[in-house]
């Protein structure tokens, strides 16, 4: 790989000083933030330090642009099941000192993202526009005593009252991953970007599968994608296949502050060698596609170098999701298997979907093994138990268990009479258990 993108060298502690022309990390960040249409791009080790950095700048740069904070608390807003909230052990809170708004439920006092992640989220909707708008509502009604609206939206970890808090970023993540790969529909999407820009409010992008988001939205750049954010994150290990690996993008100011933040969290290693060349290698493998022209330089000994153009693809991501498109049509059109298994969504928008059982979990992974056993197929490899309520948006009442059915670089090639086959056994099975109970 390293031979391919042409390094020679390694990085040396993030290689914050050189340029593109002398750094391979640096033309790796410049040819990532060309395709997204931004200034300037950071490499990170892991996605939890990039959007905790994200969050920190944005906080810190809305403070000082308002001259009496008072003792208002730091926050920003999100959907209930951002990966900030469920995933990353309340780092917002225990580090950053900031509080969540979360949006979309009647009663924030009663969020428990611990309950959705055991339960899951089935039939949620993603963030929308009215759900933001209502929050700004509440806020501009802070100072009329006769308004209990304010009063009655808490943040989560601490239930600090929307008045007493000052949010500075309306984190959006693109696609939903734990509602089912679900999208904000996208004139919603620059509704928000407007809104926000009026209030004075930095919109950041939980890109982690944002190539995934931009193919269900039909765009054929991720400029158009990236385009009403200010900030984005990308993940190249989810669906570029790289060791490990994420990167900021935003403009020049955000992204020096960037390293300097990303220095203080201790993620500028010695060298992120063989984390940059896996990613830089998926993102080239996966989302680009050479040109026909090439750049022309002439060195000071007076060589001349060609050095190949690259154009966003968007083929690799499109067959994914087309491929699981086309085999939720074919389940469908068998009543069986939709009596065994509920999807969320129907129609899937991006390469995933998810699914809710009314079976237990151990019941389930016994009929994937007679499933295995009569047809060589393994139709799932890691399904989670639910309890029997549903709380937040949930509807999962009879639900026992669930999985997430994400199609990949490796299991797009599989055919689509395979999958068939193997739900078609699987609801079989599961329908000669009920008959026996």
């Amino acid at each position: 790989a390293c031979q391919e993108l042409g390094i020679e060298s390694y990085d040396y502690y993030g290689d914050f000083q050189a340029d593109s022309a002398s750094s391979y990390l640096r033309k790796f960040e410049s040819e990532v933030a060309h395709h997204f249409g931004k200034e300037d791009a950071v490499f990170c080790v892991s996605g939890g330090m990039a959007q905790s950095i994200a969050l920190m700048i944005h906080s810190e740069t809305n403070k000082t642009n308002i001259e009496k904070l008072g003792d208002y608390c730091p926050s920003f807003a999100c959907h209930p099941t951002s990966h900030v909230t469920l995933h990353e052990n309340n780092a917002y809170s225990e580090l950053l000192k900031m509080e969540a708004m979360i949006l979309g439920l009647e009663g924030s006092e009663n969020y428990d993202p611990e309950s959705l992640k055991v339960k899951g989220c089935f039939g949620m909707e993603p963030l929308r526009l009215s759900q933001v708008q209502k929050m700004f509502h509440a806020y501009d009604e802070r100072e009329n005593p006769d308004s209990s609206s304010e009063k009655f939206m808490l943040s989560y970890p601490n239930k600090v009252p929307l008045g007493k808090t000052h949010v500075s970023t309306i984190m959006l993540e693109l696609p939903h991953r734990e509602i089912g790969g679900k999208l904000t529909p996208w004139e919603e999407v620059e509704g928000i970007s407007c809104l926000c820009q009026d209030r004075g409010v930095r919109f950041h992008c939980d890109g982690a599968r944002i190539f995934e988001a931009s193919v269900g939205y039909g765009h054929e750049t991720l400029q158009q994608t990236a385009r009403p954010f200010d900030t984005i994150y990308i993940s190249f290990y989810k669906g570029l296949g790289a060791l490990s690996g994420a990167m900021l993008l935003g403009d020049t100011e955000f992204c020096t502050k960037a390293r300097v933040w990303m220095r203080r969290m201790g993620g500028n290693l010695y060298t992120l060698l063989p984390y940059a060349v896996s990613s830089w290698n998926g993102f080239r493998k996966n989302c680009l596609s050479p040109v026909t022209d090439c750049d022309i330089s002439v060195g000071d000994d007076g060589n001349i170098s060609y050095e190949r153009k690259w154009k966003f693809d968007r083929k690799s991501f499109e067959r994914r999701r087309q491929k699981l498109c086309n085999i939720m049509k074919m389940l469908k059109r068998d009543g069986n298997i939709g009596s065994s298994v509920s999807f969320d969504p129907v129609t899937p928008q991006t390469n995933i979907v998810h699914g809710y059982l009314q079976i237990s979990l151990e019941q389930c992974m016994e009929v994937i093994d007679k499933v295995e056993t009569k047809t060589g197929i393994r139709i799932l490899n890691r399904v989670r138990s639910c309890s029997d309520e549903s709380k937040n948006g949930g509807n999962c009442s009879a639900f026992q268990c669930r999985f997430e059915w994400t199609v990949g670089e490796a299991n797009v090639l599989i055919d689509d009479a395979q999958y068939f086959l193997g739900w078609q056994e699987f609801s079989k099975v599961i329908a000669q258990m009920k008959g026996n109970e």
